[in-house]
């Protein structure tokens, strides 16, 4: 990952120099993992480009896509429907869905996972 700009949103700034940050689609992603920001789709020859989120980073709470959940978002035409879409919160931080497509990329801070115990 190669950071060429900066965001004034102070927690997207500290997670930034994170040797834990990784790229996943977005139905890799499980709960807890931290949102760091999306991509926009790449050019031909290019590496994907991310962008911040205006209201920083936020664990990730998965749950079915439900077109009819009523959040205004899941709803939309450019939503690509049950089969090719996750969900990765409902309502935390926003008061709506964040529906994504499953193959769209996403740069997480894995959650820690406790070792387990023997």
């Amino acid at each position: 990952m190669v950071v060429t700009t900066t965001t004034e949103h102070r927690a997207s700034r500290l997670i930034i120099p994170s040797a834990s940050l990784r790229i996943v689609r977005a139905d890799q992603v499980r709960a807890g993992d931290l949102i760091v920001s999306a991509f926009d789709p790449a050019e031909p020859a290019r590496l994907p480009r991310s962008s911040y989120f205006a209201s920083g980073p936020y664990r990730a709470r998965p749950s079915p896509y439900d077109p009819t959940c009523g959040c205004g978002v899941c709803g939309l035409p450019e939503v690509h429907g049950p089969d090719g879409t996750v969900v990765l919160t409902t309502g935390h931080p926003w008061d709506t869905c964040d529906p994504w497509p499953a193959a769209g990329l996403v740069l997480i801070q894995p959650r820690r996972r406790l070792a387990a115990a023997h």
